[in-house]
């Protein structure tokens, strides 16, 4: 059995076609957990009717014991899950007929310990362009490159077996950026024996109240999160990570940081980098905060920040 886990957080617009792309699934051996992050909006009056005709669907409320956040959520609703196979699916994106089928009949025909499908966006004009436009034929899967962007996927598309799954977990207190970035490096870290499916078998949704969006309205805001996304993957994975994947990670946190803070805002976690940094680094990692103390007063200090990224 697969089972599929929704974080919701008021999605009433989206969330029916949703779950009715999965209750349409040509592959039916599965269970839906739909944890409720706290909507404010009648996405329980809407999710209602499904649950009752088809067992199976289960609603639930995140409890007042679990922190809020959708992958605090995802976390929860995963040990609520009973199945061999886990995947986790956003409320507002759509799974074309064949998901399902396709993804764990490849799986389990060739003994992987996950596929990855593939996905297009779409909005209401129509279809749009792949979220990652990467050659699946061709492209080798490493936690390197999934970290790189050079081989990647968006949460929706990751079908694992539940013995990796329980290895697992998504990061909870980071802000809503990439959310599954840590969770597959993480899983590549523990295996690379997976596949990508060269089919799109998804609709990501692109709307208003969506990330990607957002995200492009506010670079500053997007360069503040992803510097934030690099460093907690790197103290996420320190413990199974190769110190050239630690040193790419914790780089590319230097180099945003450094941005941000030219534009005259102090970045976060910079006590944390420099001592990281100069575990990995040595006594370079120390022209860290210089450069960010030079790049927020004077807008300059590259120099130091090229220090303490080699």
């Amino acid at each position: 059995m697969i089972s599929i886990i929704i974080a919701t957080y008021n999605r009433a617009p989206y969330i029916l076609e949703t779950l009715q792309s999965i209750a349409q699934q040509t592959y039916e051996n599965f269970e839906c957990i739909i944890v409720d992050d706290g909507s404010t909006d009648n996405t329980n009056e809407i999710v209602a009717p499904i649950v009752a005709k088809d067992k199976r669907f289960t609603y639930t409320l995140r409890p007042e014991t679990q922190k809020k956040g959708a992958n605090h959520s995802r976390n929860y609703g995963f040990t609520l899950s009973k199945g061999d196979y886990v995947k986790f699916f956003d409320s507002d994106d759509v799974m074309l007929p064949t998901h399902l089928e396709v993804s764990i009949n490849t799986l389990e025909k060739s003994q992987y310990d996950f596929v990855v499908a593939d996905c297009i966006n779409f909005d209401t004009k129509g279809l749009l362009e792949r979220p990652y436009n990467i050659d699946r034929k061709n492209s080798s899967i490493s936690a390197l490159r999934y970290a790189q962007f050079k081989t990647a996927w968006i949460t929706n598309d990751l079908l694992v077996k539940r013995e990796f799954a329980n290895k697992l977990k998504f990061e909870g207190d980071i802000r809503d950026q990439a959310s599954e970035y840590q969770y597959n490096i993480r899983l590549l870290l523990l295996t690379t024996n997976g596949f990508l499916i060269d089919k799109i078998l998804t609709h990501r949704r692109i709307h208003d109240d969506g990330f990607v969006v957002k995200a492009k309205k506010d670079m500053l805001r997007f360069d503040i999160m992803n510097a934030e996304l690099y460093y907690i993957t790197a103290k996420y994975v320190k413990d199974l990570a190769p110190e050239a994947l630690l040193r790419w990670l914790l780089s590319s946190h230097v180099l945003l940081t450094y941005k941000v803070a030219t534009q005259k805002v102090f970045p976060e976690n910079v006590i944390g980098a420099t001592l990281f940094l100069a575990r990995i680094n040595g006594i370079s990692g120390l022209m860290y905060p210089l450069s960010i103390i030079s790049g927020y007063i004077t807008g300059k200090g590259y120099k130091l920040a090229k220090i303490a990224r080699e």
